[in-house]
């Protein structure tokens, strides 16, 4: 092993490529055994795995020891469509669970800002998870103007589209989406609803879908798990000829 880069993560490398061979569930040798193996001390096998674990390609469960992570699925952001959609064209099965619906909550300035409402409004609020292979890969923290919260019912979403289901209720399409996505550390009802520790690094999408006519009737910030999940971007290519700058010489 080379002594340049401390010996956790050359530990970890190797077995990187090792997980990449193997089925997924496969359980991994004790932390015992691999440091036996690699002639470290448990400690540098225990920052291995953490390092493994952080980046989605194992599951460390206390009285099961640490098994290989199915694959991350793969969301895709270009052409942009909601999770059920995007999930069903990859034909992969996933859950939807509620976790709680408020009618009047409080939201955030920033929510309240991007559904054009009072500093002292309500909305409605509506937090859910979605689950692939019995794992939580994503928290949505939904909210909905008044007269779209007095009509919406949460159940419906378990069992439908949500993008549908607002459509429904609206009578409208939802013509544009605005979103932004930045990585953050997941704290509070978040990184509960996710199983991560607080100040985990997550992907968070704050995003506002307007109708035809122009009037934004959701927003909201979806979470994902970045040991969990990866994302796909693909679109044209767009850039403005550069300028020539000051000092820049011509070519022969």
């Amino acid at each position: 092993m080379s002594s340049r880069s401390p010996r956790y993560l050359n530990v970890a490398a190797v077995l990187q490529d090792e997980i990449n061979l193997l089925a997924p569930n496969s359980l991994l040798p004790t932390e015992q055994q691999l440091a036996k193996r690699f002639g470290v001390s448990r400690i540098t096998v225990r920052g291995a795995l953490d390092l493994l674990e952080k980046s989605g390609l194992v599951s460390r469960l206390r009285g099961r020891g640490t098994t290989v992570s199915p694959p991350k699925i793969t969301r895709h952001f270009s052409p942009l469509q909601s999770f059920e959609q995007d999930l069903d064209d990859q034909k992969i099965e996933f859950e939807t669970r509620v976790l709680s619906y408020d009618s009047t909550a409080t939201a955030p300035e920033f929510i309240l800002d991007r559904l054009r409402l009072p500093s002292n409004g309500t909305v409605g609020y509506l937090s859910l998870t979605r689950l692939v292979d019995d794992r939580v890969v994503c928290h949505d923290a939904r909210y909905y103007p008044p007269d779209v919260a007095n009509k919406m019912d949460p159940e419906r979403v378990v069992e439908h589209d949500a993008s549908k289901v607002l459509e429904d209720i609206v009578d409208s399409r939802i013509a544009q989406v605005d979103w932004e996505s930045e990585i953050i550390s997941a704290f509070g009802e978040v990184s509960e609803a996710l199983g991560t520790a607080p100040r985990t690094l997550i992907l968070a999408n704050t995003y506002t879908w307007h109708s035809e006519f122009g009037v934004p009737i959701e927003a909201g910030v979806i979470s994902y798990r970045i040991d969990r999940c990866k994302f796909r971007y693909e679109t044209s290519f767009h850039q403005a000829t550069p300028r020539r700058r000051k000092n820049a010489q011509p070519s022969a």
